[in-house]
């Protein structure tokens, strides 16, 4: 039986400010802008809304240097009209229904946090540790830390299993 979902296609993170949130996500994670979107004609229901038509900015950001068909996708959108609704981040509980975390792969936990905990804004949940992820058939180790972004949304790091 062939599977209905082929894969995700992208997360769509809401920010206050495009500009500011592409500054972190390229100049710190690394990720790369494809191409931005301005427009007072998105279709709110399609996306959500009530309304007919809402504005948008968005800048839709892929990993750098990866191939575009298997690169993590983000689209990190602006609400304009009606306006982003700043709050106290994403959410208050982790075990809120819903998307609540971001997992990230790296090469080295170590340097991505020197990079990323030097960002204004960022807060770091938990220092880089190694875990054991229990799995049929053996057992794996890897180096995870989280953190929440300059937005609130909280996000992992992890190396690849160790050998």
């Amino acid at each position: 039986m062939s599977a209905l979902v082929k894969k995700l296609l992208h997360v769509c993170i809401t920010v206050p400010d495009v500009d500011q949130a592409l500054k972190f996500y390229r100049d710190v994670l690394g990720f790369v802008s494809t191409f931005e979107t301005r427009t007072d004609e998105a279709d709110g229901p399609l996306l959500g809304f009530a309304e007919d038509e809402i504005s948008i900015y968005a800048h839709h950001i892929l990993t750098a240097g990866a191939d575009p068909q298997h690169a993590t996708e983000i689209n990190l959108i602006e609400y304009t009209k009606p306006s982003t609704i700043i709050g106290d981040g994403p959410y208050d509980l982790m075990n809120q229904v819903g998307i609540t975390r971001l997992a990230l792969l790296v090469l080295n936990t170590r340097e991505a946090f020197e990079k990323i905990r030097a960002y204004e804004g960022v807060e770091v949940v938990c220092e880089p540790k190694d875990i054991i992820i229990r799995k049929p058939g053996g057992n794996l180790t890897m180096t995870w830390f989280s953190f929440k972004d300059p937005y609130g949304v909280f996000i992992t790091i992890a190396e690849p299993p160790k050998a």
